[in-house]
């Protein structure tokens, strides 16, 4: 994977992150005006948010650690195959 791709990755998951949080505090505004409660809806939005947030850099990790592994075991997988190649000859 190339650095600029999982540059990219990180960078994405923060804006995600940032524009989740956004969107939770004027939902959270537009809630508590049309549909007053006892609590504030602030509590039942941020909790989306960060469920979306978590569920973002969860993706994000895992995308990153299959390229460090997929990126890993090729050099490895050639030095298996030259190793081979001299036992058979």
């Amino acid at each position: 994977m190339k650095q600029l791709h999982k540059f990219g990755l990180v960078m994405g998951a923060n804006f995600e992150a940032v524009a989740a949080l956004v969107v939770a505090y004027f939902a959270a505004e537009w809630l508590n005006e049309k549909y007053p409660k006892d609590f504030n809806w602030a509590t039942v939005t941020y909790v989306f948010a960060l469920i979306l947030v978590a569920r973002s850099w969860y993706v994000m990790l895992r995308v990153l650690i299959r390229g460090q592994s997929a990126d890993g075991s090729k050099p490895s997988e050639k030095k298996s195959e030259s190793n081979d190649d001299k036992r058979l000859g």
